[in-house]
């Protein structure tokens, strides 16, 4: 070869060289994981579902609080492959697992850790005589209805009276597709009892064995959207986790709210609990938000509010026989207990006022389909509220005339009423607050350049003040601008903040606050919504890629 053709070889070959490596290079998408969890102390091997540009993949994981976790997860070297440690002293519950590479990150996915043994789901288990015989029926299953037609049967062994709660995971937290059926036969095919909705579209059964036997637990299901099929339905991402147990299961805990100055006594409601269990102390000063009640070998905890407020029960209300002077919030827990029950609660305001009445009923788990009503001492009703756009629990507002009594009526849409029918009824002066949303969970920013990140902003209950919003958890090298929020501007609800900086490539989480640019007391975290949760995550993440 001739010494031009060498020299244009050599120009063309430091030309490939100088384009970065990352050039090419995707962003993972992680779409699901299989098993989607384990028991505390397990190391499980999972197979990620998605799109995976360049592997191996580094990962990271949180609670779902969005604490750091003792849990660990490496990429193994076949594709799509991965290696999850859980530690004996994690926490049951559930864990966020995002993969990422140097241009990007995946999109968080669930992963679920419970306190009880667990098993993946084989085939053939279509029929009776193919269900594989569970020795002990107190387990998590992790299966997948992984065609049309496909049918999930598995066998247990049940003492006279024993209660066995089987309880499906699917469409919510895992965001299946699914709209699934549980059913409980003989072992000849006779139907004993059957559910299909109770927790959203995810069914559970509480089953009370009549004699000593072998019953058949049998799983199916139908499109969360429906259409014109005719059959079951399945797929790679009809992806499940069936509880099975006659241990301790917990439905709610009563009351529903305790404040957080003082301490508190719960008792907690649902099946198998152990008389010893049944009532739990509650430290004072925890954290705002909703906290999860646990007790050792249950399959689940109960959700808990935990607020600045006045708690009381709907028993200690009808020893009162009038609600407190609304100083503050006040939260009553209350039991639509027979059907065509209806729970009313004198109220009494000092003078002219604006009041927030809301009732909390399917986002805790309960089967209330709440009805929200407010009349005054002449019985007229002055607010009502049924759904939401967010749901089936409701929220209305009224005014109040001085020296007045009102009544605040609670029941059930279509009359319905049992044990299972709790509720949380809240009163309150309408907060003026404010609430930050992200169109995305992750972002990157190229070293050197700029970086402009929307955040929507809803200001409620007449909430006029500034909003200072800036990025935090940021990088050593990377900086954020703070974007003025104003009310009666266009400011008022959206603004951009940019990121710029010369930091080394890296991945972090990070997150966006807004103040009340005040003291600081009115802080709250940009959210972004993520497929089968029903509060936003505050953490996104930040990829910074340069030379």
């Amino acid at each position: 070869m001739n010494t031009r053709g060498i020299k244009m070889r050599t120009a063309l070959l430091g030309m490939l060289i100088s384009i970065p490596a990352y050039a090419e290079e995707k962003a993972p998408k992680l779409t699901g994981l299989f098993p989607h969890g384990a028991s505390r102390g397990k190391t499980v091997t999972v197979s990620a579902s998605g799109e995976f540009p360049s592997w191996p993949l580094d990962s990271w994981l949180c609670e779902e609080s969005e604490r750091e976790t003792n849990l660990t997860c490496k990429a193994l070297p076949e594709k799509g492959k991965l290696e999850i440690s859980i530690p004996g002293d994690a926490r049951p519950g559930i864990y966020w697992l995002r993969l990422y590479n140097r241009v990007g990150a995946s999109s968080p996915r669930p992963f679920l850790v419970s306190d009880l043994p667990d098993v993946i789901e084989e085939e053939p288990n279509n029929s009776s005589n193919e269900a594989p015989h569970l020795e002990k029926p107190s387990l998590m299953i992790h299966g997948r209805l992984e065609k049309k037609g496909d049918v999930d049967s598995y066998s247990v062994d049940l003492e006279d009276g024993d209660v066995l709660v089987a309880d499906l995971t699917a469409s919510r937290v895992l965001a299946s597709p699914m709209d699934g059926s549980l059913q409980i036969t003989s072992v000849g095919g006779f139907i004993l009892t059957e559910n299909d909705d109770d927790q959203g579209m995810d069914p559970r059964i509480v089953f009370r064995a009549p004699a000593p036997g072998r019953y058949i637990v049998r799983l199916f299901a139908f499109p969360a959207k429906p259409n014109s099929s005719i059959q079951f339905s399945g797929g790679s991402d009809y992806i499940y986790r069936l509880a099975l147990t006659t241990g301790p299961f917990i439905e709610y805990s009563y009351p529903l709210a305790v404040g957080l100055a003082a301490p508190a006594e719960v008792a907690l409601h649902g099946w198998n609990i152990p008389e010893d269990r049944k009532t739990i102390k509650i430290a004072a000063n925890g954290g705002r938000g909703l906290d999860l009640v646990r007790i050792p070998g249950a399959a689940n905890a109960a959700p808990l509010a935990r607020e600045d407020c006045k708690s009381i029960t709907e028993e200690e209300y009808v020893k009162m026989g009038r609600l407190p002077e609304p100083t503050g919030t006040l939260i009553v827990s209350g039991r639509i207990s027979s059907p065509g029950e209806r729970d009313t609660y004198v109220f009494s305001a000092p003078g002219k006022e604006n009041f927030e009445v809301s009732v909390t009923a399917r986002r805790v788990g309960s089967l209330l389909d709440p009805v929200l009503m407010v009349k005054d001492a002449d019985s007229k009703t002055v607010a009502e509220k049924d759904d939401t756009d967010s749901g089936l629990d409701c929220t209305t507002q009224f005014t109040t005339a001085e020296n007045k009594t009102y009544r605040i009526e609670v029941r059930d849409r279509f009359s319905h009423g049992g044990r299972r029918f709790f509720y949380m009824l809240r009163i309150a002066r309408p907060a003026r607050a404010f609430s930050l949303k992200l169109a995305s969970d992750s972002f990157v920013l190229d070293k050197g350049k700029k970086l402009e990140i929307p955040v929507t902003v809803d200001r409620r209950g007449g909430y006029e003040g500034k909003i200072l919003i800036t990025a935090t958890g940021l990088p050593k090298g990377v900086s954020s601008t703070t974007a003025e929020s104003l009310h009666g501007k266009d400011s008022a609800k959206a603004v951009k903040i940019v990121l710029e900086g010369d930091s080394t490539p890296l991945d972090i989480p990070f997150r966006i606050r807004g103040s009340d640019g005040a003291d600081g007391a009115e802080t709250c975290w940009a959210g972004y919504n993520v497929p089968g949760r029903k509060a936003p995550l505050t953490k996104a993440w930040l990829t910074v890629k340069g030379e």
